[in-house]
């Protein structure tokens, strides 16, 4: 698109001095004609650039043109590159990739020195929820209603008609923020529960809303248990990403304890079960062990038949 061409070719001529046709024409793959005519436009929209003939010639702006890079270090613009393409890769924004030509265009040439990356993973039901954001991320844009089936913690189907207006994600899960026809209330759906996913033609008109802070409703909240896991070594590292160093007691070489709170729900013994072989249960408050030793207890009888 040629707006979009245009504006990456200010950005690249503020971060370098000059930049031949040749070059320009590469990055594009338009014709030479083609970069020489987006000048001219540029020229009658008062921008101060300027084309210069000769082996060291190219084009470029005029220096009165050129951004004050000393408002952030360098440091803070990189700072600023790791945090968006984090983001970028978690929804193809066409805001988001211009903001981030804009800040690249604040860099001072200088070899690649990045300390941070972020990389999120790449399983198929990640691209296909990317892909989901995205498109909702426009229906907001646009004002469109969206129609789905919607799947609820307890499994139960509802079709809804929603006015979409806020993309969220948290804890590596998508939600959709919108105003529901059928409740006549705001409500939050998680993407990966919604299904038949309807943009529709139709547009409404928007109505005041701040984003919500997530969150269960208070009466929606669990038990909780204390509860004492014995746990190899293997799995460390994934106990203090989710619940931090400070519960862990080490036994010997081989393993340790961790002391957590977890609620008395499905969720928990999934989580349980997910650490496979490598920790046991050794001590519980109230009746978690009993309710674990039921789930158990219940799936084995679902395999056995």
């Amino acid at each position: 698109m040629r707006i979009e061409r245009l504006i990456s070719m200010i950005m690249i001529l503020l971060r370098k001095e000059m930049v031949s046709t040749k070059e320009f024409a590469e990055i594009f793959g338009v014709s030479t004609r083609t970069v020489l005519r987006d000048v001219e436009a540029l020229s009658l929209a008062n921008i101060p650039i300027y084309a210069q003939r000769g082996r060291n010639g190219g084009i470029g702006l005029l220096p009165n043109y050129k951004v004050d890079k000393k408002l952030l270090t360098a440091k803070d613009i990189q700072n600023l590159l790791v945090a968006l393409k984090g983001v970028d890769q978690l929804i193809e924004s066409t805001e988001i990739k211009a903001t981030i030509t804009k800040i690249k265009a604040m860099q001072e040439d200088q070899p690649n020195s990045d300390t941070l990356s972020i990389q999120y993973g790449n399983w198929l039901g990640t691209a296909e929820l990317k892909d989901l954001a995205n498109r909702l991320n426009q229906a907001i844009s646009e004002h469109h209603y969206v129609d789905f089936d919607y799947f609820d913690r307890k499994g139960l189907p509802s079709r809804r008609t929603v006015e979409p207006y806020h993309l969220l994600y948290k804890g590596s899960r998508w939600y959709l923020q919108a105003f529901s026809l059928e409740r006549q209330d705001f409500r939050t759906f998680r993407l990966s529960r919604m299904a038949d996913i309807q943009i529709k033609k139709e547009t409404f008109e928007p109505r005041s809303f701040e984003p919500k802070p997530m969150g269960l409703p208070t009466d929606l909240y669990p038990e909780f248990a204390k509860v004492t896991l014995q746990a190899d070594h293997l799995i460390r590292d994934v106990m203090i990403e989710r619940f931090g160093a400070a519960e862990i007691t080490p036994i010997n070489e081989n393993s340790f304890l961790i002391d957590l709170r977890l609620p008395k729900t499905e969720n928990a013994f999934r989580f349980i079960l997910s650490l496979g072989k490598h920790a046991k249960i050794i001590k519980s408050e109230g009746t978690f062990l009993t309710e674990f030793q039921d789930y158990l207890q219940d799936l084995t009888q679902l395999y056995n038949k």
